[in-house]
């Protein structure tokens, strides 16, 4: 009868132990996964952000290593306690539901909604890789834009002119300088890059991933939701926002982007090709970017073509001027396709492309002809 109760009170303990660490195993694959979100969103922010992750996330990812070890450990001896003697048995799982409660409360610390924040002195963000060449004659649009940042009646800032005209690298060149300038005054100097089908829970992702706040919920949040969680962060910090290639208005409140004003010293700066989306943004400066002078013109597409190209042939560089010529002063066109006649040495090749450039605007398929010839 006392074998009975003995071995009845183990199946007890051995279900209950077994039952513990099944639940122990289920945790810490769950804390597992947590820590991994956590590590992947501090990656993107330290590599692709140039940020530094918050102290009580290193402390937690630190902890939930260790517990996760722990647990591990006692999944390898509690095999053999649940063998063992009963008051081995009755030890293990104890301690068992004591790492479980660990984990547990690990695992309800691990939800960030930041997971680092910028270097003092310098804002977060990413350089935008830039053509020096393409940005001769747009060096003093670069310093009107940059100096509109210092104003504090400005916080709307909108570039417009033809496409190809160089707006997209003078907005580079700003955004590439505040990053290299250590103590630029913002907390956030983010990019986005917008185009012709506007799509506003785009930006809203594109803003979120920069100012490192990448929960799973994410996904399933309504548009409002979204903007919601953008503007808490955004409105507690100095931003600095770009947004390339603008065709219409941009919603800023309903993308979660407080408006800039003087307050919050925040800035927002646009291209586009239109001035009347200047308006529709309530831009408090808007700066026209032009075409660049013939003489400027000239100089950057001999650049690119090369002066031993130019002057393979006498009858060339008449030819290569009327080239340059029908480039209309876009510096975008003026590299390209002094690029694509670098190799053209012989005065028919030119004649070739300038029948070719007279019958239609400088644009991809006229490059193709050019290489092609």
């Amino acid at each position: 009868m006392g074998k009975d109760l003995k071995s009845l009170v183990r199946c007890m303990y051995t279900g209950k132990l077994n039952d513990n660490v099944r639940k122990l195993k289920i945790a810490t694959e769950e804390l597992k996964d947590i820590g991994n979100s956590v590590m992947k969103r501090v990656k993107i922010c330290e590599e692709q952000q140039q940020m530094k992750r918050l102290d009580k996330v290193q402390s937690w990812l630190r902890q939930a290593d260790i517990v996760i070890k722990e647990a591990e450990d006692l999944f390898l001896t509690s095999s053999s306690s649940s063998q063992g003697l009963l008051s081995s048995s009755h030890k293990m799982e104890k301690k068992i539901c004591k790492k479980l409660k660990e984990v547990e409360e690990i695992k309800s610390r691990g939800m960030f909604e930041v997971v680092a924040e910028n270097v003092v002195g310098g804002g977060s963000g990413s350089t935008v890789k830039t053509n020096d060449e393409e940005t001769v004659g747009l060096e003093a649009v670069s310093g009107l834009v940059w100096r509109c940042l210092t104003m504090e009646n400005t916080g709307i800032i909108g570039l417009y002119g033809v496409e190809g005209v160089g707006k997209t690298t003078v907005l580079t060149q700003v955004n590439n300088r505040l990053l290299q300038q250590k103590a630029n005054g913002f907390d956030f100097v983010l990019w986005v890059f917008v185009s012709k089908n506007l799509n506003l829970e785009k930006i809203q992702d594109t803003i979120r991933e920069k100012i490192g706040f990448l929960d799973r919920t994410w996904t399933s949040k309504t548009e409002e939701e979204k903007a919601a969680k953008i503007f808490d962060i955004l409105s507690k910090r100095r931003f600095a926002l770009f947004l390339d290639d603008v065709w219409e208005k941009v919603d800023l409140v309903k993308a979660g982007v407080p408006p800039p004003d003087a307050q919050n010293r925040s800035k927002v700066v646009f291209t586009t090709c239109s001035e009347d989306v200047c308006k529709e943004m309530s831009a408090q400066t808007k700066i026209k970017v032009e075409k660049l002078a013939w003489e400027l013109a000239w100089d950057l597409f001999k650049k690119n073509v090369g002066e031993d190209t130019v002057k393979s042939h006498p009858d060339i560089a008449k030819v290569a001027q009327e080239v340059a010529a029908k480039c209309d002063g876009l510096p975008l066109a003026l590299v390209t396709i002094g690029r694509a006649m670098a190799s053209k040495k012989t005065p028919q090749e030119w004649r070739d492309a300038l029948y070719i450039l007279s019958n239609s605007p400088p644009n991809f398929s006229v490059l193709k002809l050019l290489d092609r010839n």
